[in-house]
């Protein structure tokens, strides 16, 4: 309990008065604000464990602060209790459907506060015990579509999961027109979409168990089957996934889309080592330039992320040529395999399918590459400060934004 920070916010001096007085009497640093927009500057400076938040506020309700912190990839597991005058069942429905964990009328006893309060503390720290660190997350990024990105992923995954004790994570977050399961040829009975917005804090192992598909030693989860359901994909039940999947597989590999949304900038603030892959082709190789300039102003360090050139069209530009437009030299070169391209149609992996095809010997060798790249440990707070640091300079901090 010490040193845990709650945001208090009511427009009721005599509420953050009182019951900011009893939190910290229980041992807590509170956070006080008069209204959402006051309350979302606190939260840019100082993450808070809990929010504890009026309804009915000027300037940006108790409603609308909610939907803000649960559309950021920081805050979207943040502990929320909601306080307000209004107790009938259908106005406590509108909190919860925005994302409040807690609907509390007033007014209330101060000992059932605290007891909802602790209640919800103890479920973070709980599911952390639960769920410790274990195994690398290993995003794959491009810049722009056709490189081979999808394909790459999975055959790592298998070179992993083949060549490791433990099991391999794989998860889809394209939640519009991802791969995955295409690819490997496997029909998940649920996806992360089916989850819902409250949801995740009700998932167990068990339940979760049944969103994976397990393809040898992989266990994949796929963001959503239909672009029109792609929406319904939320920021807590991606950490859900990427928590699950690390706390019981030695790696997590994530495949994410073209775009900086909240959901790939959640892939990227979790994951260990990010593989830029891009073609030898000039709009390709460009592309991928502006994505390595947007990684070096978010502040992600340099080896943080392998540059891998992968030869998936048959009309490529040298390696001087690539060189000098991304700005700096390839980390890994995939030679061109048509093989590649004819795995993905069969729905099986060139690693199982051809295993003696020169291509799965450089496969392999990527694999290494990427295990040999990822950090012993990382600070991840400060990458999350730097992503939204970046945000904000370009005005595009959902948190910061009204």
């Amino acid at each position: 309990m010490d040193g845990q920070k709650i945001l208090l916010v009511d427009d009721d001096s005599v509420i953050l008065k009182l019951v900011g007085a009893f939190l910290e009497r229980l041992g807590f640093q509170v956070g006080r604000a008069g209204n959402g927009l006051e309350a979302l500057k606190l939260v840019r400076e100082h993450l808070p464990d809990l929010v504890i938040t009026d309804v009915r506020m000027p300037e940006l309700n108790g409603i609308e602060l909610t939907t803000r912190l649960r559309g950021h990839h920081r805050t979207a597991r943040v502990p929320i209790i909601m306080l307000s005058s209004m107790a009938e069942a259908k106005d406590a429905l509108v909190g919860y459907s925005a994302g409040a964990d807690e609907y509390l009328p007033k007014p209330f006893e101060l000992p059932l506060l605290e007891a909802k309060v602790k209640a919800l503390l103890s479920r973070d720290v709980s599911d952390v015990k639960t769920h410790p660190v274990r195994g690398k997350v290993i995003v794959f990024a491009h810049a722009k579509g056709g490189v081979g990105n999808t394909s790459l992923a999975i055959n790592v995954a298998t070179v992993l999961a083949s060549s490791s004790p433990g099991t391999v994570g794989l998860l889809d977050l394209d939640v519009e027109y991802g791969n995955i399961a295409s690819f490997l040829n496997v029909h998940p009975k649920l996806y992360l979409a089916d989850l819902g917005a409250d949801a995740p804090a009700q998932v167990d192992d068990a339940y979760f168990d049944r969103f994976v598909t397990h393809v040898a030693n992989i266990r994949i989860v796929v963001g959503a089957d239909l672009p029109e359901r792609a929406e319904l994909v939320t920021l807590p039940a991606i950490r859900l996934a990427i928590d699950r999947l690390r706390s019981t597989c030695d790696y997590v590999l994530i495949d994410v889309p073209v775009s900086f949304t909240e959901r790939t900038l959640m892939a990227l603030d979790a994951c260990d080592l990010i593989c830029l892959i891009t073609s030898p082709s000039l709009p390709a190789l460009r592309a991928t330039r502006d994505c390595l300039s947007v990684f070096e102003k978010m502040g992600l360090p340099t080896e943080r992320v392998r540059l891998i050139l992968n030869h998936s069209t048959t009309h490529a530009v040298g390696l001087q040529q690539a060189t000098e437009v991304l700005g700096r030299r390839p980390d890994f070169i995939v030679p061109r395999s048509e093989n590649l391209d004819h795995a993905a149609n069969t729905g099986l992996p060139v690693v199982t399918t051809d295993p003696g095809d020169p291509i799965v010997d450089d496969l392999k060798d990527l694999t290494s590459t990427i295990v040999a790249a990822l950090p012993s440990g990382k600070d991840k707070a400060a990458t999350a400060r730097q992503i939204d640091e970046y945000k904000q300079k370009q005005g595009k901090d959902p948190i910061l934004r009204w």
